[in-house]
């Protein structure tokens, strides 16, 4: 019995997989523009996926850079303030890091006979840090390490400084320099000359010099570690610190980018998946509408004998040609774009004038097409299925974008806004999705403006530094107060001031001081001085303290009104401005220590001034800052920080140590042009020195490299795209629809008409877009610039592109649907156009 049914069903057997192959090459062929949209749009969404993950990942990997250059070295954490053998051995063994490189301070170069107030450190490294550390950041190196005591390597810069920048590798100049053991001079021959990004004012010596210098790796040495991957957890950073067993004077530093490692993991991890989202919608919204505008052909397929699983193999079939040519069209592009369009613009728009270099991974051109292929295989199997299971009768019945009746009752509403509404209410679930798909795309637009904006050197320098340019009197670093000079006074202040495109000046007046021992204060912030700063205790030195407390000096530095409200506002706005004026109380530079307010609440400072230690003053202690701008070398005693006005009537001499400068226009070159020209001219030129803005954001561009010029690139793409999906869309839409459009102007509907209602349709799309955008996009490019921002930048919406962004989306919305019409109409006549629908 079983093999009589066996030869039944082979007899019944119809092999029609050949039949469904021709079918399809037909049906692909017949209806070249229905298939031809669905193509584009797999051909985009793969476009989509290829190009913004590849100049994503290019992106990222120059921002790593950017990070590694500000750095000075390729490194993710530093143990600081001395480190123990002990110490270094249980990080060479832990598995989770790969590099432990040691620097260490060997002493700092004073004079050459050219430049006397020179403060360069001099810095020994092991062959570790050396070549594996610090070498990603250099550019080139000529010559060689030091190997001898006598040999240093230096960079232009420092060679400069010191007024010997045409000397090269090979020459030997004279230097006198200072370490732990005293003031030295010698002559040093140059072995090495290296350029890059790092401590660049600094000279490198050899090892044996290290070792005379007199400094010990426990109190002085740092040790830069260099985890394995990229991203290490926050509990395996802990365990670390709490192995190295930490002294008070020891701190165990990750970089930000290693704290925030999995935040903006995550928020990249967002990033795409809304890309994602983005591409599926596209496809998704495409096959639907295409196989609803085909529900007709399937059916009258079924009453010629064509079963339901026939049905659905063709359109799989069909499915599967388009995403072969529109997957491989789509990498094409996104190769063409990522590769030679994006450089090409960038370099035509002046950007960028060297090279742009995109970083190719295998597993973006891998998962582009996997991400597709399941994308589309997805997608098409609901529209399928929808296909196969319409009956003949519902299927000769059925009328594309019709798919329920609408109530009609006549209101306020122009008529075409009232058709351009119900138009949009006869299938919500297409609405949503066209609405969503294009809402995606403005949502990754907005989100990669913000965070390119945030990125930008100007941004980064505005948040970092709120003065154009800050000029020091470097004279005031000597030991001996007799070679301290006014380089900065009243006739010099006058030529600043006289400066166009000034804005403010704001002297740093300095004075000397004297802050004798004595147990309420002085004895606890000198104890916590020596057990941070110092490699021996206190109480080796407070006697020669309480004895000769000059020899312990620091300095009262005054500040002016407006100096002062800056600096209150960093702490909170806990200092009383009227007591402060009147000088009363102070603010302490901390430096570094661990006091707080809560230790030193209610206590006071007693200081004299320099030459007058019969004289004594004592302030309240109002606040404590680490602000670099108010620090200066001294003998242990505190920094304090006053009104100038009380300054200058304590102090006889004092001297202006720095002065604040900010322009009328911030990052104007030519006004700080003229300030330099002003210190070239003076005849204490070489005892100035300065911090710019200026300069500082053109090295962080330079740190930059390709990144900002990257970031265009995925806005352009983005911006592009989001366009051609909204057309591609659109097309399929309009296509479904020409039957019922050319109804309306069969029963009187005028082109104007049908233009207005079009273009109406557009701009609901177009509201509704911006509005999930301005909400739902808004709070996910929120929580995406929180998890990516390790800059700490505040969060801010740059207005223009995003407003030239909505407008371009507002007049696509408008313009394409009717240029869309007209396009797919061409030149039939009406008759001919509902002829089409039978």
């Amino acid at each position: 019995m079983a093999e009589l049914w066996k030869e039944v069903l082979q007899m019944l057997a119809n092999n029609n997989q050949n039949i469904l192959v021709k079918m399809c090459r037909r049906s692909l062929v017949r209806n070249k523009q229905r298939f031809g949209i669905i193509t584009a749009a797999i051909m985009l969404s793969a476009f989509m996926l290829f190009s913004v993950l590849t100049v994503g990942t290019t992106y990222f990997k120059m921002q790593h850079q950017q990070e590694m250059r500000l750095q000075g070295g390729d490194y993710d954490a530093l143990l600081v303030n001395g480190f123990t053998e002990g110490q270094k051995e249980i990080c060479g063994r832990d598995e989770n890091i790969l590099y432990a490189g040691t620097e260490a301070y060997a002493g700092y170069a004073m004079e050459t006979d050219v430049d006397d107030t020179m403060y360069s450190g001099m810095l020994w490294c092991d062959e570790v840090q050396w070549e594996n550390i610090l070498a990603p950041a250099r550019e080139w190196v000529k010559g060689e390490y030091p190997e001898k005591d006598h040999e240093l390597m230096a960079t232009r810069e420092a060679l400069q400084n010191c007024g010997k920048g045409n000397l090269g590798v090979g020459d030997r100049f004279i230097l006198t320099y200072s370490d732990k053991k005293g003031t030295h001079t010698r002559e040093f021959l140059i072995s090495g000359i290296w350029e890059g990004y790092g401590t660049k004012d600094a000279f490198y010596v050899s090892e044996s010099f290290y070792k005379q210098s007199g400094y010990q790796l426990r109190y002085n040495g740092v040790l830069n570690l260099k985890f394995r991957g990229s991203l290490i957890r926050q509990k395996t950073l802990s365990d670390l610190e709490k192995s190295l067993c930490l002294s008070n004077r020891q701190y165990f530093m990750p970089t930000v980018t290693m704290e925030k490692t999995a935040g903006v993991l995550a928020g990249m991890a967002g990033l795409v998946i809304i890309t994602c989202i983005s591409a599926y919608l596209l496809i998704y919204n495409i096959l639907y509408l295409s196989v609803s505008g085909n529900i007709r052909y399937y059916g009258l397929m079924q009453t010629v004998g064509m079963t339901e699983r026939q049905i659905y193999c063709l359109i799989q079939k069909q499915m599967l040609c388009v995403t072969i040519i529109g997957t491989g069209a789509g990498l094409l592009a996104g190769f063409a774009v990522s590769y030679l369009l994006i450089p090409a613009v960038v370099r035509a728009l002046g950007i960028h004038k060297l090279a742009v270099e995109i970083s190719f991974h295998p597993a973006v051109f891998l998962g582009t097409i996997l991400f597709v292929g399941i994308t589309v295989f997805l997608c098409s199997r609901r529209p399928a299925k929808i296909a196969a299971s319409v009956s003949p009768v519902e299927a000769m019945r059925y009328r594309a974008g019709s798919p329920r009746r609408l109530s009609r009752r006549t209101g306020r509403l122009h008529v075409l806004w009232r058709m351009a509404g119900e138009q949009l209410q006869k299938d919500w679930k297409k609405t949503g999705i066209v609405m969503l798909s294009l809402a995606a795309s403005l949502s990754v637009f907005l989100c990669l403006v913000t965070l390119i904006q945030s990125q930008s050197a100007k941004t980064v320098m505005s948040n970092n530094m709120d003065t154009d340019l800050i000029l020091q009197n470097d004279t005031l670093q000597k030991e001996n107060t007799e070679d301290w000079i006014h380089i900065m006074d009243d006739a010099f202040l006058n030529d600043l001031e006289g400066i166009t495109g000034i804005r403010e000046i704001r002297p740093l007046w300095s004075a000397r001081i004297i802050v004798p021992w004595e147990p309420e204060f002085s004895d606890v912030w000198m104890r916590e001085f020596y057990e941070v700063w110092k490699d021996y205790p206190y109480d080796t030195d407070v006697e020669a303290y309480k004895r000769n407390p000059e020899k312990f000096y620091s300095f009262l530095k005054g500040i002016d009104e407006d100096g002062l409200k800056t600096l209150n506002d960093e702490l909170g706005g806990d200092v009383d401005k009227e007591a402060f004026m009147r000088g009363e109380t102070c603010i302490l530079y901390r430096g570094g220590l661990s006091l707080d307010m809560k230790r030193l609440e209610g206590k006071g400072v007693v200081y004299s001034p320099d030459g007058s230690t019969d004289t004594q003053y004592r302030l309240n202690i109002a606040g404590l800052t680490d602000d670099p701008y108010y620090g200066s070398s001294t003998g242990g005693a505190p920094i304090v920080i006053v009104s100038d006005t009380y300054l200058k009537q304590c102090a006889q001499n004092p001297y202006i140590a720095k002065i604040d400068i900010q322009y009328e226009k911030e990052y104007d070159e030519d006004t700080e042009r003229k300030v330099k020209r002003l210190i070239d001219i003076s005849p204490y030129a070489r005892d100035f020195s300065w911090e710019s803005r200026l300069e500082d954001m053109k090295e962080l561009e330079r740190a930059q490299g390709n990144m900002m010029e990257i970031g265009i690139g995925i806005s352009l793409i983005l911006a592009w795209i989001g366009l051609m999906n909204y057309i591609n869309t659109v097309l399929g839409s309009i296509q479904n629809r020409r039957t019922s459009l050319a109804i309306m102007e069969s029963i009187g509907m005028t082109d104007k008409q049908m233009r207005g209602m079009l273009m109406r349709e557009g701009l609901l799309y177009a509201f509704g877009s911006v509005l999930l955008t301005a909400t739902v996009g808004l709070g996910i490019t929120y929580g995406c610039y929180r998890a990516l921002n390790y800059t700490e930048t505040a969060f801010k919406i740059p207005l223009v592109p995003v407003i030239i962004g909505v407008v371009l989306i507002v007049l696509a919305c408008m313009l394409i649907p009717t240029a869309a019409y007209h396009r797919l109409a061409g030149g039939n006549t009406i008759a001919e156009r509902i002829k089409e629908f039978e």
